[in-house]
C-alpha cells in the first residue's frame, strides 16, 4: 500500500482507480467496514492570500513525515475521488501525530483555482479515513477551507467543531474515521 502511495505522489499512478476502495480494502485490523457502497469526501483549508497546490507541499514537508497519502474531494461528494496530485489545490493536511508530524494524508480538490468558500453552510468533500482512521492527531487547512472529523464512518458518530488548525484534537486524538470539508 504504501509502495502505491509513493508511485501515486511520483505521478505514476495514471489508473482512475478510487482511493476510497483501496484505502478501505487495507483497514487495520479490527477496525469497523463502512457500509457497502458509502464513500466520503471533506476538504478543510487554512486562510492563505497565495493558493497552496499539491506541488508546493515538497517544500513544506516535515522532516519526520514517514508515510504521504493522498485523498482527492469534490464538491458535494463523499469518498476519495480518482484525481491526481499536483492537480487543484490543498485543502487540508491530516497528521499521524501531534504538532503536524508524522505520516500525513493530503486532502486535494483537483477543480480548485481559488480555494473553498466563506462559512460552513457548504459541502466541498468528505470521505472515510480508511487506513488512517484512529490515527491522526493533528490537522492544517488550507485556501480558506475548514474541517470537521468524525469518530464514525461516513460523517457519523461524535464530531469535532469545524478546524482551521488544530495542533492538538484533544478528545478526538486517534479516534477520526470520517471528514467533511467546508
Amino acid at each position: 500500500m504504501i509502495l502505491f502511495w509513493k508511485r501515486c505522489a511520483a505521478g505514476l499512478a495514471a489508473a482512475a482507480i478510487s482511493v476510497t476502495t483501496l484505502l478501505v480494502a487495507a483497514s487495520p485490523a479490527g477496525a469497523a467496514v463502512p457500509a457497502a457502497g458509502t464513500t466520503g469526501v471533506q476538504v478543510e483549508a487554512v486562510r492563505s492570500a497565495t493558493p497552496v497546490m499539491v506541488s508546493d507541499l515538497a517544500d513544506m514537508e516535515p522532516a519526520g513525515v514517514s508515510a504521504t497519502l493522498y485523498c482527492a474531494v469534490r464538491d458535494n461528494t463523499f469518498g476519495c475521488q480518482s484525481g491526481t496530485p499536483g492537480d487543484g489545490l490543498v485543502v487540508s493536511i491530516l497528521y499521524h501525530d501531534a504538532n503536524f508530524g508524522g505520516s500525513q494524508v493530503v486532502i486535494f480538490n483537483p477543480a480548485y483555482q481559488v480555494g473553498c468558500s466563506a462559512g460552513t453552510g457548504d459541502n466541498e468533500g468528505g470521505a472515510n479515513l480508511g487506513t488512517a482512521a484512529n490515527l491522526i492527531s493533528s490537522v492544517r487547512t488550507y485556501n480558506s477551507c475548514d474541517i470537521k472529523l468524525f469518530d464514525g464512518y461516513s460523517a457519523t458518530g461524535t464530531a469535532t467543531g469545524w478546524l482551521d488548525n488544530a495542533s492538538s484534537l484533544g478528545t478526538m486524538n486517534d479516534r477520526a474515521n470520517s471528514f467533511k470539508i467546508s
